[in-house]
């Protein structure tokens, strides 16, 4: 999912930042290691590849996704990772926990985003109370789908709840089901700084990739 260089990204209060180019990756993947807090310009593919192996026993262990460096789309990797009943792509600088179902940016922890699989039968409307629950104590709470959510990996999302807290750090609490019919709950954590939308951009293409193995 390609995008013209700068062009704004959000269209709801901090779900992501405009484009920013200052602080580009490094070539390397291997130096993304250092640099991922200063990521910029991110777009992913790792979704829409996933999912075209959703029908396959064996999913590839790895998926490519895009990264805009100075104004060029550089292809960059993902390894899938094994979860408890689900599989998932990890992009590079990010550390996957299977026995804590969670995904954090390595060298800033505090990124992070918590999974858990929902029960086929759940009910939308007693999750999304429980969500709201947790959230209130952050701030006002408010609700996005469809194209509020305009580009983002998660527009498919069956929910998706956010609040900022006083610090204007963003918590995300969302509902998504697969092309499997899965369906997960996300809680995103994102400190408020000038990388923030890019993070969450990244963590939304690995989560809406995930699978359950059967």
């Amino acid at each position: 999912m390609k995008r013209t260089s700068n062009q704004p990204f959000r269209k709801i209060a901090a779900l992501t930042f405009a484009f920013s180019l200052a602080v580009p990756f490094a070539a390397s993947d291997n130096a993304l290691l250092s640099n991922e807090a200063h990521a910029a310009g991110t777009t992913s593919s790792i979704a829409a590849a996933s999912s075209a192996s959703a029908t396959s026993s064996v999913r590839p262990a790895t998926q490519s996704f895009a990264l805009m460096v100075k104004g060029e789309y550089v292809n960059r990797t993902a390894y899938l990772k094994q979860g408890n009943g689900y599989s998932l792509y990890v992009a590079n600088g990010y550390t996957f926990s299977k026995a804590k179902n969670k995904i954090h940016l390595t060298q800033y922890p505090s990124y992070n985003a918590q999974i858990e699989k929902l029960p086929a039968n759940f009910n939308l409307q007693k999750v999304s109370k429980q969500g709201r629950a947790e959230l209130k104590k952050y701030g006002q709470v408010r609700s996005y789908k469809g194209d509020q959510l305009f580009e983002s990996p998660m527009s498919s999302a069956r929910l998706l709840l956010q609040a900022s807290d006083t610090k204007g750090n963003l918590h995300n609490y969302v509902i998504w089901t697969s092309k499997k019919g899965d369906s997960y709950l996300f809680r995103i954590n994102a400190p408020t700084s000038e990388f923030a939308g890019t993070f969450i951009e990244i963590i939304s293409n690995s989560l809406t990739s995930i699978l359950a193995d059967k």
